[in-house]
């Protein structure tokens, strides 16, 4: 009977994770190096902005929703959607890691590399609280790190919890 217990516990709290938004950044795959981001699902909305290929091995959006053949897509505080073919995705949630690294406030900042000699933090994008960030990550003295490519993007330890599976 407690080992029934135990199994259900564990299958309500896969449940719960699964449930769970998950920070995922988008990159585009096409030929012509972006994809248009438009103000709704279809070919003829008009264009927003774009989501480009990698750079530095990092894309430039990420992924809020999807429906049908179309992605809803955040750029640079620009909402719309993109044609999902043409996109190609990055997270660094497997579901195999032994922790699993959640957002903790209510507007999670997350940062990327300044790229110059400043100390200074540049915000990549923000996410909503329980959102879940990463199972493959780092931990330095002030930050959770998430390597992509070349670059790496950075969660404070204030702004996120930790959660041990």
């Amino acid at each position: 009977m407690k080992r029934l217990i135990v199994f259900f516990a564990a299958l309500a709290m896969c449940g719960t994770i699964w449930s769970q938004e998950v920070f995922t950044v988008v990159h585009a795959t096409s030929d012509d190096g972006f994809v248009n981001l438009r103000s709704r699902p279809s070919s003829k909305a008009p264009v927003l902005s774009k989501v480009y290929q990698l750079f530095h091995g990092l894309g430039n959006g990420v992924l809020l929703g999807q429906q049908g053949a179309w992605s809803k897509v955040s750029v640079n505080n620009v909402t719309g959607w993109a044609y999902t073919k043409y996109l190609g995705k990055q997270d660094w949630f497997t579901g195999e890691g032994d922790s699993i690294l959640i957002a903790n406030k209510e507007t999670t900042p997350i940062y990327m590399d300044n790229l110059s000699d400043d100390d200074e933090d540049v915000v990549f994008t923000t996410v909503k609280k329980g959102t879940i960030l990463a199972d493959q990550f780092e931990k330095n003295e002030t930050h959770y790190i998430l390597i992509t490519g070349h670059d790496y993007l950075f969660i404070r330890h204030e702004d996120a919890k930790v959660m041990r599976k």
